[in-house]
């Protein structure tokens, strides 16, 4: 799993504490931003979705299944006062059991993914940091 992270105050979010997903956990605006992006650099993603900590993106390459989560490291409230907040993006290899025992696994896609990422964030004068981490 690869991890990215960024101080922004640029995916802020728009619509009140009580619209988020739980309180302050942001990740809506980052990850459609996101979805846009990738689909411009030729990875057309689904639509976000929502989990209890943040927003993710699945994007499908044949078998292969992956997820983008789109977070943050913020207090209830942090979002609507206009100060950066900690960002974060992974990527991370869905891999159901029968993908395994087929053998799906395309670990270049995984970086192909993380690259195209942190070009768009640096596309938007945001300098990102790779923080690779196993599981």
């Amino acid at each position: 799993m690869s991890r990215i992270e960024f101080s922004s105050t640029q995916f802020l979010p728009y619509l009140p504490e009580s619209c988020q997903v739980e309180p302050g956990a942001y990740g809506f605006e980052l990850a459609t931003w996101l979805s846009q992006a990738l689909a411009k650099a030729g990875y057309v993603t689904r639509y976000p979705s929502s989990e209890e900590r943040g927003w993710y993106l699945e994007y499908l390459e044949g078998e292969a299944e992956f997820m983008i989560g789109c977070g943050c490291q913020a207090e209830e409230g942090d979002g609507y006062k206009g100060m950066p907040v900690s960002w974060h993006i992974f990527v991370l290899q869905n891999l159901s059991l029968r993908q395994c025992l087929k053998g799906v696994d395309v670990p270049d896609l995984d970086v192909q993914l993380t690259h195209a990422i942190m070009a768009a964030l640096r596309s938007e004068g945001i300098e990102p940091t790779l923080v690779e981490e196993s599981l």
